[in-house]
C-alpha cells in the first residue's frame, strides 16, 4: 500500500511539473509596425485594415494584434499595430506565416499606406505598474538617454517605481527597451488612460513620494542622476482602435 501510495504521489509531481512546463510565461518581445495612410485615403486604408485582420482571423493566427492611432505629437494620422507577449524564438517559428502576412499587406493595405516602419521592443515588467481594465488613450513617453545613461537610468527608475508601489499612487505605466529599428539607448513608456479626465496628475506629486519614501538629499541625488542620463525626452498620445486589431479566437 505504502509503494502504491509512493507511486502515485511521484506521478502527480511529474504531471505537475510537465503541466508547468507547457504553460510558458508570456515572452516579453513586442513587434511594433507604423503605417501611415496615403493623403485622403484614411478610410480606404481603415477598411484595407479591416480585411486583412480578416485574413488573420481565417488562418487562426494565435497572435494579438493591438491598434492605435496617434492623435497628439509628430506622428499625428499615423498607426501603430504591435504584437507584444513572445519569445524570440516565436519568430523562427513564424517565418513562413510572416512572408504569406506580408504578402496580403502587399496585395490589399499597402496601395492606401504612404509610409511604414518597424521596432521590436523589449518589456521590463520588474519596472511596470499595469492597468488593469481597457485603456482608450496611451501616453507614450519616448525617452533617449547619453549614451553612457542606460546603468544609471534603470537603477533611477527602479527606484522611483518602488517608491510609487509603496505609496501607492495611483499612475500606472508599462516600460519597454528599444531592441531594433532605432536610436540607442532608447525607452518607451506608456501610460493608459480610461478617458481624458485620467491625464490629470495625482494630488500627490512624484517629488512628494520620493521625499517620503528616500527623504530629501536622496531624492535630490536620485533626480540629478536622473537628468544626467537624459539625452531628451519625446511624448505623444494615441488613442486604441480595438475595431481595426485582432483577437484570437478562445480556446
Amino acid at each position: 500500500m505504502r509503494k502504491t501510495r509512493l507511486f502515485f504521489i511521484l506521478g502527480f509531481v511529474w504531471l505537475l511539473a510537465v503541466s508547468l512546463m507547457a504553460q510558458e510565461k508570456p515572452g516579453n518581445v513586442t513587434g511594433a509596425w507604423y503605417m501611415k495612410p496615403k493623403p485622403g485615403m484614411r478610410q480606404q486604408f481603415e477598411q484595407a485594415l479591416k480585411r486583412h485582420m480578416e485574413w488573420h482571423r481565417q488562418q487562426k493566427d494565435t497572435w494579438t494584434i493591438y491598434v492605435a492611432e496617434a492623435m497628439v505629437g509628430k506622428r499625428v494620422g499615423q498607426y501603430v499595430l504591435t504584437g507584444p507577449g513572445h519569445h524570440w524564438k516565436e519568430f523562427d517559428a513564424r517565418e513562413k506565416f510572416d512572408e504569406a502576412d506580408t504578402a496580403d499587406i502587399v496585395a490589399n493595405v499597402a496601395p492606401y499606406v504612404d509610409l511604414v516602419g518597424s521596432e521590436i521592443w523589449v518589456y521590463h515588467p520588474e519596472l511596470s505598474r499595469p492597468m488593469t481594465g481597457e485603456a482608450r488613450f496611451l501616453e507614450y513617453v519616448e525617452v533617449h538617454l547619453n549614451m553612457d545613461g542606460k546603468s544609471d537610468y534603470l537603477l533611477a527608475v527602479r527606484k522611483v517605481h518602488e517608491a510609487i508601489q509603496k505609496a501607492n499612487r495611483p499612475v500606472y505605466y508599462d516600460i519597454y527597451e528599444l531592441s531594433d529599428g532605432g536610436e540607442h539607448p532608447t525607452f518607451g513608456v506608456v501610460y493608459p488612460h480610461k478617458n481624458w479626465a485620467d491625464f490629470e496628475p495625482p494630488e500627490q506629486t512624484l517629488r512628494d513620494v520620493l521625499e517620503k519614501a528616500y527623504g530629501l538629499e536622496e531624492a535630490d541625488a536620485l533626480r540629478k542622476t536622473w537628468n544626467k542620463t537624459l539625452h531628451c525626452v519625446k511624448s505623444e498620445v494615441w488613442v486604441s482602435r480595438p475595431d481595426l486589431g485582432y483577437t484570437p479566437a478562445a480556446k
